[in-house]
């Protein structure tokens, strides 16, 4: 059999990505990078090199995955190289190696890739999954046959995956200047930035594309053609500065009065966060306490009810607290228990009580939004001391739902944002009018070039 040509030819930053001998390796930044061309080529040259290896390609869908990732495949790699299964989206090449085309929209569909496994793992548009979804796939990638397991990931500023590729890769390699090492892992991470100018087969065939992305909206163009990670695309409150609502913790004032609010979670993370108010108005997030498993997004610590309530009773010694404000569905009788108590319930004999908020979704959040804004340009309505590392990270992350584009997407770790918006429900925020400053005899003063002036008298 006569040599089979690959026509490929790499730019500098498809190069590094290839390259990489790095366990995790992320490539993007903004649109028309060649991401997608770079992880088809990525993903071809492994199974070439491992006769026998299982590859899992995914994206959100199976028509994202016909548009991109499978058209990308038929039309770079030569047809003489593998057979392809329509029925079964999966390409076998002839040495044995087999490229499977998957789909996982969420939680749930990564879950049924439990106990399967992939030498190599891609996923296109990584920033539409949550970090669990992420973590799922990953825990799906060994190899028995003894190849170098490698997940690659493309991606642009967005989506509901934003904040967790932002932190692991993004920020933790320095914008890609560096490698680290995860520390539960001991994988290798780099990032490899991409924007359209380093895309020269695209700059050559279409230069115009490079202009239609310089007219977009300030928003769109920062993320989509300067790969932008400060902001992005569905973000839902763009009003966060952490420079502005992000404070170092100082000593209550005796006089503020203090408050604290609940979500509920089991399964899911639990969350309380307390809260001061000045003589303003202007709330300060002074505590919180979330039952997360530790370095499992979204992952509930399975405590139940009177754990949850000893350590908030404990946590408040010493402050009087005027009320707490929680999800309704505390009121809720638990099928679990015999008598059917409630956690509402569990808590009240523990001595922390609550009362029902007002649990309406859309004006819960309008009023954070309120509150981010506050009464203007670096006088926010709500201050977060810089101890409260949950709600600094999630609150920023949070995207609206596609299928209901004016909530938010509450396949997201929302719980914090959850408790904050029924805290916001029982103190709602009312920007303040200017305050009027009183007239004096200077106001009549007359400052001319002529050096003259005069004071009404």
């Amino acid at each position: 059999m006569s040599d089979i040509i690959v026509p490929y030819e790499p730019n500098s930053k498809q190069w590094l990505f290839h390259a990489s001998a790095a366990e995790e390796a992320v490539y993007g930044g903004a649109k028309g990078g060649g991401k997608s061309k770079a992880l088809i080529m990525d993903a071809a040259a492994y199974a070439l090199e491992y006769p026998g290896a299982i590859i899992g390609l995914f994206r959100e869908t199976y028509p994202n995955l016909e548009a991109n990732l499978i058209r990308e495949w038929k039309r770079s790699i030569p047809k003489e190289l593998y057979r392809y299964n329509e029925a079964k989206h999966t390409a076998t090449l002839l040495n044995g190696s087999l490229v499977l085309f998957r789909y996982v929209r969420n939680e749930r569909d990564a879950e049924t890739y439990q106990g399967q496994e992939f030498d190599y793992v891609g996923i296109d548009e990584l920033t539409k999954h949550t970090e669990r979804t992420i973590q799922l796939l990953l825990s799906c990638l060994r190899s028995p046959q003894g190849f170098p397991p490698r997940f690659r990931g493309t991606c642009n500023p967005g989506g509901r995956g934003h904040g967790h590729v932002k932190q692991n890769y993004v920020e933790a390699t320095n914008y890609g200047e560096r490698i680290v090492i995860d520390s539960i892992t001991g994988n290798r991470r780099v990032f490899i930035p991409a924007k359209v100018y380093d895309n020269y087969v695209l700059m050559q065939n279409d230069p115009a594309y490079a202009r239609r992305l310089e007219n977009l909206p300030e928003q769109e163009r920062k993320a989509f053609l300067e790969g932008d990670w400060d902001v992005f695309i569905g973000q839902v409150f763009s009003e966060w500065c952490r420079d502005i609502h992000v404070i170092q913790p100082f000593a209550i004032p005796p006089g503020w009065s203090r408050f604290r609010s609940f979500d509920w979670g089991f399964a899911k993370p639990y969350s309380v966060h307390w809260y001061a108010i000045d003589y303003d108005g202007v709330a300060y997030c002074y505590r919180e306490l979330y039952g997360m498993k530790p370095n499992q997004p979204d992952v509930g610590t399975e405590e139940d009810p009177r754990q949850v309530a000893e350590k908030v009773r404990e946590l408040e010694k010493g402050e009087t607290i005027s009320f707490g404000a929680a999800d309704p569905a505390i009121w809720q009788k638990r099928k679990e228990i015999r008598n059917g108590e409630s956690v509402a319930e569990t808590f009240a004999k523990c001595g922390i009580h609550w009362r029902p908020a007002d649990n309406d979704r859309l004006q819960g959040k309008m009023q954070v939004h309120l509150r981010l804004r506050g009464n203007g340009k670096g006088k926010p309505g709500l201050k977060v001391f810089s101890t409260c590392a949950h709600l600094i990270r999630t609150l920023p992350q949070l995207c609206y739902d596609e299928k209901k584009p004016e909530d938010v997407d509450t396949e997201m770790e929302d719980h914090i944002y959850d408790d904050l918006r029924y805290f916001c429900m029982s103190r709602p925020w009312t920007p303040q009018e200017p305050k009027k400053r009183k007239r004096d005899a200077w106001d009549d003063y007359d400052d001319s070039s002529t050096g003259t002036g005069y004071m009404a008298g």
